[in-house]
C-alpha cells in the first residue's frame, strides 16, 4: 500500500506538468555541465524525470545525440523510457552522464536510487543534480538534502567537481571515481 501511495502522490503532482516547458531553468544547467566535463557528442546521457522531450531536445540541440530519459509517467516520446529510478532498467556502466533536475527529492528510497545511479554510471562518468533545499517535506517532495554536502553523502563513490547553492536550491556536478 505504501508504494501505491507514493505513486499516487507523484502522479497527482507531475501529471498536470507533463507539457511544461522548463527550458529557462534547464539551459544554464546543461551549459554548465557541458563547460565542466569532457563529454563528446557520442556520450550516452540519461535524463531522470524529464516529463517530456524538451529536456532531451536541449541536449540534442547542443550536439548530443545519444540522449534518453526515464520517467515514472508514460509519455509519447519514444526516447523516454517508462520506468522507476529505484530500479533503473539499464545495464551497469551504461551512461557517461546522469542528469537530474528536481527529481531525486521525490524518491521513496533515496539510498536505493543513489546505488542505481552509481551502478549505471561508467567509471569517470558524471552525475548532475539540481534540487530544492530548505522546504517543507510532503508526500511528493520527500527529501531535503540540505546542501550539496548532504546530497553527496549519498554517493560515496562520487567526487564533487563543482556545486552552487542559493537559499532554496542547490546544484551539484560530481564524477564517479574508480
Amino acid at each position: 500500500m505504501k508504494r501505491w501511495s507514493y505513486l499516487w502522490a507523484q502522479w497527482r503532482h507531475a501529471h498536470p506538468k507533463r507539457f511544461k516547458d522548463s527550458s529557462n531553468r534547464l539551459l544554464p544547467f546543461v551549459d554548465a555541465v557541458i563547460a565542466s566535463t569532457r563529454l563528446s557528442s557520442n556520450s550516452r546521457i540519461l535524463c531522470l524525470g524529464p516529463r517530456n522531450g524538451i529536456e532531451l531536445n536541449i541536449w540534442n540541440d547542443r550536439g548530443f545525440q545519444k540522449v534518453s530519459g526515464l520517467d515514472l509517467l508514460p509519455t509519447p516520446d519514444p526516447r523516454i523510457v517508462f520506468g522507476d529510478m529505484h530500479r533503473l532498467p539499464f545495464e551497469d556502466e551504461s551512461f557517461e552522464l546522469v542528469f537530474s533536475s528536481h527529481c531525486l527529492e521525490h524518491s521513496y528510497d533515496i539510498n536505493m536510487v543513489a546505488k542505481e545511479i552509481t551502478r549505471i554510471l561508467v567509471i569517470g562518468g558524471w552525475l548532475f543534480s539540481a534540487f530544492p533545499i530548505n522546504f517543507v517535506l510532503s508526500a511528493h517532495d520527500r527529501y531535503d538534502f540540505g546542501s550539496p554536502e548532504g546530497f553527496l553523502q549519498l554517493f560515496p563513490g562520487l567526487q564533487r567537481v563543482w556545486s552552487r547553492e542559493t537559499p532554496t536550491e542547490a546544484a551539484v556536478l560530481a564524477r564517479r571515481c574508480g
